[in-house]
């Protein structure tokens, strides 16, 4: 799949004709491995699946981790699919990618709990432990399976 903003493409859909679709479909639309954003981002970044397991500090387990990179599980929840973002050490933007993917709206910058955790996102600082702790600061549930 090209990568192009999304303006430029929805510029492209609107003059489309029914003789280019095809053609659009193969070159932007997301394909099957989109369905599983997680995998191709590790591939990409050469991320070891062991890392990642021991960065999600056992909120996510071991199997539940790797449900989701095979494609056993489909739908994390929001929660989940941050836990992974932080994890993998996504930045702002891949995370916002990310979440898109799975079908979740991304960090609100009107929400106390989503500036926490983009916060620290935008920092660099990719410890699960330490947002938990900040969110708890704020009366604010931490990330989680629960959610």
């Amino acid at each position: 799949m090209k990568e192009q903003p999304t303006t430029e493409l929805l510029d492209i859909l609107n003059n489309i004709n029914k003789k280019d679709m095809s053609a659009y479909i193969k070159e932007f639309a997301a394909t099957a491995s989109a369905a599983a954003p997680f995998p191709e981002y590790i591939a990409e970044h050469g991320i070891a699946i062991a890392d990642v397991v021991h960065r999600c500090r056992g909120i996510l387990s071991k199997s539940y981790v790797y449900d989701i990179l095979n494609g056993t599980k489909r739908n994390p929840s929001r929660d989940v699919v941050l836990l992974l973002c932080i994890a993998v050490h996504a930045d702002r933007k891949q995370t916002r990618r990310l979440l898109e993917k799975y079908g979740h709206r991304d960090l609100y910058a009107k929400d106390t709990r989503d500036i926490i955790i983009a916060t620290y996102i935008n920092n660099k600082e990719y410890d699960i432990d330490r947002i938990n702790d900040e969110l708890f600061q704020y009366h604010l549930s931490p990330l989680s399976t629960e959610h």
